[in-house]
């Protein structure tokens, strides 16, 4: 960025030479392209969760599993009754 400007072009010696800016990336964490998401996003996906049976949600599942400290017995989980 900061080097001098070049007299002109070295095949054709055209004084008509401009600098380009080149592409940059940068990384960004999850939370800003959480940040940056559409505010509609958040609501369209709430509004799928609501319309979804309720057994596709993962917590339904999650709360009626048996906690692992309360098993009778060891080996594959089992939900409450």
């Amino acid at each position: 960025m900061n080097s001098p400007a070049p007299s002109g072009c070295r095949l054709c010696e055209d004084g008509r030479l401009q600098r380009i800016m080149s592409r940059v990336a940068y990384v960004r964490s999850e939370a800003d392209k959480l940040a940056q998401l559409d505010p509609k996003y958040f609501k369209m996906v709430d509004q799928a969760l609501a319309n979804a049976p309720a057994n596709s949600d993962p917590d339904y599942h999650m709360n009626r599993m048996v906690p692992f400290s309360q098993a009778k017995e060891k080996g594959e989980p089992y939900f409450k009754e």
